[in-house]
């Protein structure tokens, strides 16, 4: 790309960009060591091998993949035009994948992970969800989101093949669309969906817990460390669902809005 064209594309904010380079550094630092340390701690740590710390080390896994695959992306975008490379090479793929992976991902967990704190709670003698059903359970999430996020980067080739207009291709690999088509609509039907989906079963199943325990009923968990697990666990889900709502707002002011608002 020329020049002038190169930056029309890039558009930078500077003062945007002067604010979010030191967050996206600190994300990067941050969720590497911390979500490392979880993940190192499970697999040295053979007592631990309970489903809570499973779900949660899955969690970890799926968010060191962003921490560490994805936001380095993004930092190089914000960085300099010159991360227009991004989109001549494989890279603009492998973002494509691995931020479709974890967000899918993570969202496939809250709820398994809200479903287990109602059995631990409500129902701590007769477990519905043992080990070996949640093991098949985040195997089974993780060749879903294997099979949704290749589903997306094939959506993509064929608009990089067949596209006729001027958009160019780098804001694809950062999930940045800015119109209807069929890579758009794989990308949001989906996305919409599991996040509606995820949301609302999480908030059920934590919902059946606060009624459950305001009851008093007999057989109820009155372990008040793990009322405090349940309730760090509610509190995890809130906060990564505030943070990952901004994203598909902008998603869909992009595609329906004007672009520069944004």
């Amino acid at each position: 790309m020329a020049g002038t064209e190169t930056e029309e594309v890039y558009q930078q904010y500077y003062q945007t960009t002067a604010l979010v380079i030191p967050l996206y550094v600190i994300t990067i630092v941050v969720g590497v060591i911390g979500n490392g340390i979880v993940i190192r701690q499970y697999f040295i740590d053979k007592s631990i091998h309970r489903i809570f710390n499973f779900i949660i080390t899955h969690l970890a896994v799926a968010d060191m993949i962003i921490c560490a695959l994805f936001t380095p992306l993004l930092l190089v975008y914000r960085s300099h035009a010159s991360a227009m490379l991004v989109a001549y090479s494989p890279l603009c793929e492998f973002a494509l994948f691995s931020s479709m992976l974890a967000i899918s991902m993570q969202y496939f967990l809250f709820p398994l992970l809200a479903f287990h704190r109602k059995d631990v709670m409500l129902n701590p003698r007769e477990p519905k969800l043992l080990f070996k059903k949640a093991k098949n359970f985040v195997y089974g999430f993780w060749a879903t989101c294997v099979a949704v996020s290749a589903g997306l980067v094939g959506m993509a080739w064929y608009i990089f093949l067949h596209r006729e207009t001027g958009e160019p291709k780098f804001y694809r690999c950062l999930l940045i669309n800015t119109g209807i088509d069929a890579f758009t609509l794989y990308f949001l039907i989906y996305s919409a969906a599991q996040y509606g989906m995820s949301i609302m079963i999480t908030v059920y199943f934590y919902y059946k817990v606060w009624q459950g325990l305001n009851t008093k009923t007999t057989g109820l968990n009155a372990s008040a460390e793990e009322r405090h697990i349940t309730k760090l666990c509610f509190w995890l889900a809130i906060v990564y669902t505030c943070c990952w709502t901004p994203f598909l707002v902008v998603q869909v002011s992009g595609i329906f809005g004007r672009q520069e608002t944004v």
